[in-house]
């Protein structure tokens, strides 16, 4: 005899996060941007991972007019989508998030769920600013500067002109370009801010946050230096198209990796673990209420 498998309220949430965002690759016409839902899904999961146990004691509950909402915002996602046979970008993907979330939990749960909402708005307007901020000429030399130097450690014949490094690989020379979004500074502030966002929520000194906000934004202009460095040993060995994609996408797995190792340790020293018992147990001096008195609320 079969035993039905019931999901708790935590994990049926997750299962449509998952299914909401993955529908669309099943509309005629319209997909998912594979770049955007990359970041988006890995973001997700780094909060989950810390914030879990909390999303399960969530005792929130929606109303019927909630969950009609929350279905109608998801809803309007996929039927604007289809108007326009565009793929459902990061936008959307913050969209349909929320709606699941009011669909669940209701609207005051974003107490909780605001965090992972504003990652993504972040993320967005991080990579917005692209049109807005120049391309500091100084930064892209130094960069390609670093670069080439780099590769002359590890043996590479490497040579650079402005922001242009020339390096003599085995398919013949390759001219790799640091400038625009290889600067990192789209993504620096984006994933800077992300490194300390998830830390807004813990009420401490301001005097303790600032330190933390400039590690965070440090770790991840140290972090890009790695993504590139990571990016030309690619293009070096592997041959042009690997390199292509790994300069796509190692910068989001080594920036979420550092986001995850900063929220460890920031939670660590924002946040020291209490000795065990200490708060649990009462004062010798103070004495027990009597039986069936309760204590006494001050």
């Amino acid at each position: 005899m079969s035993k039905t498998v019931k999901l708790e309220k935590s994990q049926a949430f997750l299962l449509s996060v998952a299914v909401g965002f993955l529908v669309p690759i099943l509309i005629p016409g319209v997909g998912i941007d594979y770049t955007y839902f990359f970041i988006i899904a890995i973001v997700l999961m780094a909060w989950f991972a810390i914030k879990w146990n909390s999303v399960k004691r969530l005792l929130y509950r929606s109303s019927l007019l909630e969950t009609i909402l929350g279905v109608l915002l998801i809803g309007a996602v996929y039927a604007y989508d289809i108007l326009l046979q565009k793929r459902v970008g990061l936008l959307d993907d913050i969209v349909i998030f929320s709606g699941i979330v009011v669909a669940f939990y209701g609207i005051k749960s974003f107490k909780l769920f605001w965090v992972p909402t504003v990652y993504g708005i972040v993320l967005l307007l991080g990579y917005q600013l692209e049109n807005a901020i120049p391309n500091y000429v100084a930064l892209q030399n130094w960069m390609a500067g670093v670069m080439a130097s780099s590769m002359d450690l590890l043996g590479i014949n490497a040579t650079v002109s402005g922001h242009i490094v020339t390096m003599n690989s085995s398919v013949g020379p390759l001219l790799l370009n640091v400038e625009g979004d290889c600067t990192g500074v789209q993504g620096i502030l984006a994933f800077g801010m992300l490194s300390t966002l998830a830390i807004l929520d813990v009420k401490v000194k301001v005097s303790k946050l600032i330190p933390l906000f400039a590690i965070g934004f440090l770790g991840a202009f140290l972090i890009n230096i790695v993504r590139l460095f990571g990016v030309f040993l690619t293009f070096e060995y592997l041959g042009v198209n690997l390199g292509n994609e790994v300069h796509v996408y190692l910068g989001y797995l080594l920036f979420i990796a550092w986001v995850m190792v900063f929220w460890m340790l920031a939670f660590r020293y924002l946040v020291p673990p209490v000795a065990h018992g200490s708060s649990s147990l009462a004062s010798p001096a103070t004495p027990p209420p009597p039986p069936g008195k309760p204590p006494t609320s001050l």
